[in-house]
């Protein structure tokens, strides 16, 4: 078991008397030391994933079954005011806006050093020497005077390297980075990326990494996840995912990606169904070019093949 395992979980929304199934038997381990990517198209369930390891849902969603467990305890079962403890100290969110998670009426000094204090039994000089040695960390220049700077006075990249820098001060465990480089440039994109990387091997910190980026997956996670419209289609060594993927949507997401020795670009055809879609099957039957009648008719069981574990009746 790693440092964070998740098991059968179900999540529903509901809207008056009527239910709507997101998420569909989620399993997963996150190791320690470890980046495990959660990766799909947007709505197949990834922040929900994320969103309710933090108990951080929306009111209208409640999680229907399964268990989270951290560290031997389980999420779902404890208190909130434990879960409070737990929150930003042991599990921290790198959000995909850090201009919304930044007050923009208070100094990064002031909101660092607030978390500091929060979290830790220190105050005033020891407290600011910590937020500047953690700005250092994720080379913002200058940081002694950067604490005085407002939110506004940074840009996307910077801010994104503050909600890190706020991660690494409360020594959290397990950093969940929800799509962490979306309103950046690519460059920029990189630059945080490699950060993480480094994060990740200097102070053995374990990522969830929830992307719909399959080529920044490529580069920086260890292990993947595959989502589609609620479930999880396959998982696997990311190296191995990439060199042999087996579920049909994983194949079509490669396919997707730009070649630049080709002038064409695959796309997956159709749309993925909503939340409010019912079925019986396979949810990537409508899109799927290898389906056969069974996919229609029921979900298919998990098959292990080679270092893949697919959920896929081509396989059965």
């Amino acid at each position: 078991m790693g440092i964070l395992e998740i098991k059968n979980l179900n999540l529903s929304f509901y809207s008056g008397e009527n239910k709507y199934q997101a998420l569909y038997d989620i399993n997963f381990n996150l190791e320690e030391g470890e980046m495990l990517a959660v990766v799909g198209e947007s709505g197949c369930g990834k922040t929900l994933t994320a969103m309710s390891i933090l108990r951080l849902l929306p009111a209208t969603a409640k999680i229907t079954s399964g268990q989270i467990i951290y560290q031997g305890n389980d999420l779902l079962s404890i208190k909130e005011n434990e879960m409070h403890n737990i929150r930003g100290k042991e599990i921290a969110l790198v959000p995909q806006d850090p201009m919304t998670s930044l007050n923009p009426l208070y100094t990064i000094g002031s909101q660092l050093i607030e978390i500091i204090k929060t979290h830790h039994n220190i105050r005033g000089q020891e407290a600011e020497k910590l937020a500047i040695e953690v700005l250092e960390q994720v080379k913002i220049p200058n940081a002694k005077e950067r604490l005085k700077s407002y939110p506004h006075e940074f840009s996307g990249g910077m801010r994104q390297r503050v909600i890190i820098a706020m991660a690494i001060a409360c020594k959290s465990k397990i950093i969940i980075a929800d799509e962490p480089t979306t309103a950046l440039d690519v460059t920029v994109q990189a630059q945080i990326m490699e950060l993480l990387k480094e994060i990740q091997k200097n102070n053995g910190t374990s990522f969830l990494f929830i992307s719909h980026d399959f080529g920044l997956v490529y580069e920086t996670a260890d292990k993947s996840c595959v989502m589609y419209a609620g479930h999880i289609v396959e998982k696997a060594q990311t190296e191995y995912l990439f060199k042999a993927p087996k579920h049909p949507y994983t194949k079509a997401l490669i396919k997707a990606l730009p070649d630049f020795n080709s002038t064409k670009l695959e796309t997956i055809e159709g749309q993925p169904p909503s939340v409010k879609d019912s079925f019986n099957g396979c949810p990537f039957f409508p899109r799927c070019k290898n389906a056969i009648k069974i996919c229609n008719e029921k979900f298919p069981p998990y098959i292990p093949i080679n270092e893949s574990l697919t959920a896929c009746w081509l396989y059965q």
